[in-house]
C-alpha cells in the first residue's frame, strides 16, 4: 500500500507549475496545505475570509501564523448572514455559505490581479462525512489537493509532526453557525457572544475539545469535563449569558446532524 507521504509527493509535480491560492481559515487543514505546498517550493497565496461567523480571535491567529511563516495573505470580508439558507439556518447553510465564499474569493483574486488556481484544505475525511459545503467546493471547481492525495486528518497530524508544522494536534473549530440548532436565526450579536464565551472556556486548563451549542437551550459539549473544573465552567457560561447550560461529555463533532 502506498503511504500518505508518497501519495502527496506523487501529486506535487502537477501543483508546482501553477501559482496557487488557498482558502485559509487558520485551522489545521488549511495550515497544513499552505505549509506543505511552500515546503515543496510552490507559489502560494493565502486567502482569509473574516466575517460575523468567524471568531475574531481565529482571524487574529490566522494573520499571526501567516506572518510568522512569511506566507502572503490576502484578507477578504465575507458576511453570509443575509443568504436565505443561512438566515434560516437550514441544513443547506454550509452549501450556500461556501458557494458565496468561493465566489467572493475569486472576485478578490481578480481585483488583486494575476491568475491563480483556487484550492481549499478539504481532506479525505470530508468526502465521507455530511458536508454540504463540500458540494459547493466541487461545484465551484475548487481544487482540494489533500483530498486528491487521499490524506485524512490523522495523516495531516502525522506528516505535520514529522515535517515540523507547529501544533499538528490543533483541534477543529468549525464556524460559529454550527453552534446553533437548525432553524435558529444567527444574529451577529449572538454569534459574537458565543465566540467570547468559547474564548474564555478555551483558556481553562483540562477542558480539551469542546463546543458551546444552542439547542436552543445552551449546552456545553466537551471531550472531558473534569469535576474540579465544573464550578469555573459555570461561572464563565453565566458571565456570558449562558447560565444553566447543560453539560455533556463525549464526541463533539456533528452534534445537530446526529440529532436528525
Amino acid at each position: 500500500m502506498v503511504g500518505p507521504e508518497a501519495r502527496w509527493q506523487a501529486l506535487l509535480p502537477a501543483l508546482r507549475g501553477w501559482p496557487l491560492a488557498v482558502a485559509f481559515s487558520g485551522g489545521l487543514d488549511s495550515r497544513f496545505l499552505c505549509f506543505a505546498l511552500r515546503r515543496a517550493g510552490c507559489d502560494v497565496l493565502a486567502l482569509h475570509a473574516a466575517g460575523p461567523h468567524v471568531p475574531q480571535g481565529e482571524s487574529v491567529a490566522a494573520r499571526r501564523w501567516a506572518r510568522t511563516q512569511g506566507l502572503p495573505l490576502l484578507e477578504v470580508r465575507h458576511d453570509p448572514l443575509s443568504l436565505p439558507e443561512v438566515a434560516a439556518n437550514s441544513r443547506e447553510r454550509c452549501h450556500a455559505c461556501k458557494r458565496a465564499l468561493m465566489r467572493r474569493l475569486r472576485e478578490a483574486l481578480a481585483v488583486a490581479g494575476g491568475c491563480r488556481i483556487l484550492c481549499d484544505g478539504s481532506n479525505a475525511d470530508d468526502l465521507i462525512a455530511f458536508r454540504p459545503g463540500q458540494r459547493a467546493v466541487r461545484e465551484a471547481g475548487v481544487l482540494s489537493p489533500l483530498a486528491l492525495a487521499g490524506l485524512n486528518k490523522q495523516d495531516l497530524r502525522r506528516l505535520g509532526a514529522a515535517w515540523g508544522l507547529d501544533d499538528p494536534q490543533q483541534a477543529a473549530r468549525p464556524c460559529l453557525l454550527t453552534r446553533l440548532a437548525y432553524g435558529m436565526h444567527p444574529e451577529p450579536a449572538l454569534l459574537a457572544r458565543l465566540a467570547a464565551a468559547e474564548a474564555d472556556l478555551a483558556a481553562l486548563p483540562g477542558l480539551g475539545d469542546f463546543r458551546l451549542r444552542l439547542t436552543p437551550a445552551p449546552l456545553l459539549q466537551a471531550a472531558t469535563l473534569p469535576a474540579a473544573l465544573l464550578p469555573r465552567l459555570r461561572q464563565v457560561l453565566e458571565a456570558h449569558g449562558f447560565g444553566g447550560a447543560g453539560m455533556v461529555e463525549g464526541a463533539v463533532s456533528g452534534f445537530f446532524d446526529r440529532r436528525g
